[in-house]
């Protein structure tokens, strides 16, 4: 069984059995910063779904989906899969609200895959004020995923960076959504930060960082 803290991305996508979900939640009531951890993971990972817009679906799409599904974790990504199904089917909709939509609902099936795969590893991203504004996971092959709390500001970019010890952190691109994949396999941490469009050769205003190594 994996150590009660790293059992917080399972629990908030209900996949626990129900040996862990009890012991995680008597830990849960016993330890308040434990619930805080818990809390600022459930902000991050429920934004993403409450930026959809309400739709109602083809009759019997779901219905399809759950018949196909073997495994609450499996049903996870082809639920965000159907997602992006249910996008492709709003004829009424404007271009620019299908392309906004299918791109938080490809959202969603990234970070549901990510955060089901047991050999994943993930710190909440937190400011200097200890307010956490994203979560940093990272797998064995060397890939990271960022998922942050809220876009990016109108006229701003968020920037990706890796450091490796003694050494200036080197820049892994610029996104303006809330979820990023790049890599992170040669360095000890990884952060982000606001910046102009385009970028900064180095980082100017840094919102945090987190050890992968």
């Amino acid at each position: 069984m994996k150590n009660l803290p790293e059992l917080l991305p399972d629990y908030a996508l209900d996949l626990l059995g129900d040996e862990e979900r009890q012991l995680l939640e008597a830990q849960l009531r016993a330890d308040p910063a434990l619930r805080r951890e818990l809390e600022d993971l459930q902000h991050t990972l429920y934004r993403l779904p409450e930026s959809l817009t309400p739709v109602t679906p083809p009759p019997g799409v779901f219905a399809k989906v759950q018949r196909r599904t073997s495994s609450r974790r499996l049903w996870l990504r082809v639920a965000a899969a159907a997602a992006i199904l249910v996008v492709l089917w709003l004829g009424s909709f404007s271009f620019n609200q299908y392309v906004q939509n299918r791109v938080l609902a490809q959202e969603q099936a990234k970070v549901s895959s990510w955060m089901s795969n047991p050999k994943a590893e993930w710190r909440l991203l937190k400011d200097s004020s200890g307010q956490s504004f994203g979560t940093m996971l990272w797998l064995p092959d060397g890939r990271c995923l960022i998922v942050l709390s809220e876009i990016a500001p109108q006229g701003k970019v968020y920037q990706a960076w890796g450091r490796r010890a003694g050494e200036n952190p080197t820049s892994l691109g610029t996104f303006s959504g809330r979820v990023f994949e790049t890599h992170y396999k040669e360095f000890q941490t990884m952060g982000v930060s606001l910046e102009p469009p385009g970028g900064s050769p180095q980082p100017t205003h840094p919102l945090g960082r987190v050890p992968v190594s």
